[in-house]
């Protein structure tokens, strides 16, 4: 049984040590039993236009809506926190831009109610922190934090249609998906009991240029899969994963750069 927090980092691509130092912080170390339900569980970003993005996320009485300007690298964002049940909770949004700190906090308490979010210009991450408070206290009973990678330095992520997404449909059953130029990454996944869960993927190259599309997806161990055919596909999975898990898929063009897109799917708790 694992003893160490359910909140982990998701990799390089969230800035490693920062991410973990802001979530231990923020969000509670839980105990290894057997996961409680998902329902109400959900987490997503992606481009809808080459310079705006889209981002939302919920727990159990909570939703957060947000979405974001993006000029060639530098971004502003609006949004709204909402209460949605009257379960004697708070809703609390926090957003840190990296390079920048902490650009929102906003909580509110009373079911039915909203408060709105904007912010100044950022150029790297943003990395959106969603949960659920005890009133009065900054005691949280579900959350979950979502990376935004910052386009300067990856302008591919401003194609539409880049990002990624996961959510419960069951109280114990999941999907996601993670697209990126070239590649696009499918899974679904459920618990197993204790604290596994399953992963079952696939991985497309949507590429028609020379390369290959690969993907992983990691939670204590990791399965992984790819294809070098255009238009092919490959499937892959593993039954006992662990922990948020992280989800990545890459495009390696030939000639160029392998580029990644990388999202974490929380435990719930």
């Amino acid at each position: 049984m694992r003893t160490h927090p359910r909140w982990r980092s998701t990799g390089a691509l969230l800035a490693a040590a920062m991410v973990t130092a802001l979530v231990t912080v923020l969000l509670p170390a839980s105990p290894a039993l057997a996961l409680p339900s998902g329902t109400g569980w959900s987490g997503s970003w992606s481009y809808y236009h080459p310079t705006a993005y889209q981002y939302a996320g919920t727990v159990p009485g909570v939703r957060l809506t947000g979405y974001a300007t993006d000029n060639a690298g530098t971004s502003t964002t609006v949004g709204t926190i909402e209460d949605t049940a009257d379960d004697g909770r708070c809703a609390r949004v926090l957003l840190y831009a990296y390079g920048v700190g902490y650009v929102a906090d906003r909580t509110t308490c009373v079911n039915g109610s909203y408060l709105t979010y904007s912010t100044g210009s950022y150029s790297q991450g943003l990395l959106v922190i969603v949960y659920r408070t005890v009133p009065g206290t900054n005691t949280q009973d579900k959350g979950f934090a979502m990376y935004i990678p910052g386009s300067a330095g990856d302008p591919e992520l401003r194609t539409v249609g880049t990002g990624g997404s996961w959510s419960y449909y069951t109280s114990t059953a999941f999907q996601y998906t993670v697209t990126r130029p070239g590649v696009r990454l499918t899974g679904y996944g459920a618990h197993n009991g204790t604290d596994e869960r399953s992963s079952l993927n696939t991985v497309q190259k949507t590429a028609t240029t020379v390369g290959c599309a690969t993907a992983s997806v990691t939670g204590g161990v990791t399965t992984s899969g790819g294809t070098c055919v255009n238009g092919g596909s490959t499937s892959f999975h593993r039954f006992d994963l662990t922990n948020n898990l992280e989800a990545s898929a890459c495009y390696q063009p030939v000639p160029g750069a392998r580029r990644c897109l990388a999202i974490s799917i929380p435990e719930p708790w």
